[in-house]
């Protein structure tokens, strides 16, 4: 259950964005919220000590100004809306702040929006929401900023659709649990989808015996493979009362996600943030990085190396053994 969520400000209109979003998933019932802003010095290299520090200050103050307000703003809506609403400033680093806040407030999840830029830093997420994504124990809930702002109507329809792309890896089913909640909190449906690559081969997709039984798949194709590990999973998902659909697709895995959260009308994509290499494939480069960039809904992201265990469900906890 997500009892307490982060969401970092920055006084930023951008930022705002995340909050919208995240109410369609959550409820004043069972979740209090966390706001958040980092306030750092900025430095003037080329300006004297004593006018680089008058105007340091100036602008800190019209940060905090401007972000202060910003945050009761939200507050006030929020509090409106029924939820516990808890406000704090930080000194210091923006991602270091966050990652300190969200351990040591042992908050379920962190909310927070992506700054829109190309290039390079596409793939990075920006450097903020980058670090968090990279090092949080926490699920991070982001919105890309080409996600368009729900507006009061949008919001009061539940979600209908979570997107969820398996590769057939323990890591990739680390985001099993959280997504599986979502859909329970929501009655959301959950599309499990498995792309099998060109390059796949039937030695590849049974390599991970923690996965698959090696005994039930071998000699059959890769395709029914693939279809048969993800039965497994709609079969768990069944007996935990949440509905599922299984969507068995060749092709490139970012540009199959991203069709099938568009077809579907994804209202989330969640995934993990390693990949099928044997090195952690973390959001730069990776298939998590080109969905983020092209991604029309909002993205669940879980660092696939965390313990499921952190995540509670029907009063106890949630093991990784549980979804193999």
């Amino acid at each position: 259950m997500i009892k307490r969520v982060l969401i970092p400000l920055d006084g930023s209109e951008l930022a705002e964005r995340a909050v919208p979003h995240l109410l369609r998933f959550i409820t004043s019932e069972r979740t209090e919220l966390l706001l958040m802003t980092a306030l750092s010095s900025s430095v003037f290299p080329l300006l004297s000590d004593k006018m680089r520090s008058l105007t340091s200050e100036r602008i800190v103050l019209s940060d905090e100004s401007e972000a202060s307000e910003q945050m009761q703003m939200i507050a006030q809506q929020l509090v409106q809306r029924g939820f516990r609403v808890e406000s704090q400033f930080l000194p210091g680093v923006a991602a270091e702040c966050i990652l300190h806040l969200s351990e040591k407030a042992n908050v379920d999840l962190i909310a927070m929006s992506t700054h829109g830029r190309t290039g390079i830093e596409l793939a990075l997420l920006g450097s903020v929401a980058d670090k968090v994504v990279r090092n949080a124990r926490s699920p991070v809930f982001i919105v890309p900023s080409k996600v368009m702002t729900k507006t009061e109507t949008e919001t009061a329809h539940p979600p209908r659709a979570i997107v969820l792309p398996l590769d057939g890896t323990v890591l990739a089913e680390t985001a099993l649990p959280v997504a599986r909640q979502f859909a329970k909190d929501t009655g959301a449906v959950i599309h499990l989808i498995r792309v099998i690559e060109s390059q796949d081969s039937e030695d590849e997709l049974v390599a991970d015996e923690t996965a698959i039984d090696l005994n039930e798949v071998k000699g059959q194709p890769v395709v029914r493979q693939a279809a048969c590990y993800l039965e497994r999973i709609q079969l768990q998902l069944q007996l935990a009362g949440v509905v599922s659909r299984c969507h068995t697709v060749e092709g490139d895995p970012a540009e199959a996600i991203i069709r099938m959260a568009r077809a579907e009308d994804a209202d989330l994509i969640t995934m993990s943030t390693h990949g099928r290499s044997g090195v952690e494939r973390i959001v730069h480069g990776s298939v998590v990085s080109q969905v983020i960039g092209n991604a029309m809904c909002p993205l669940l992201l879980m660092r696939g190396k965390v313990p499921v265990e952190a995540f509670e469900c029907e009063g106890s906890a949630a093991t990784a053994n549980s979804f193999c």
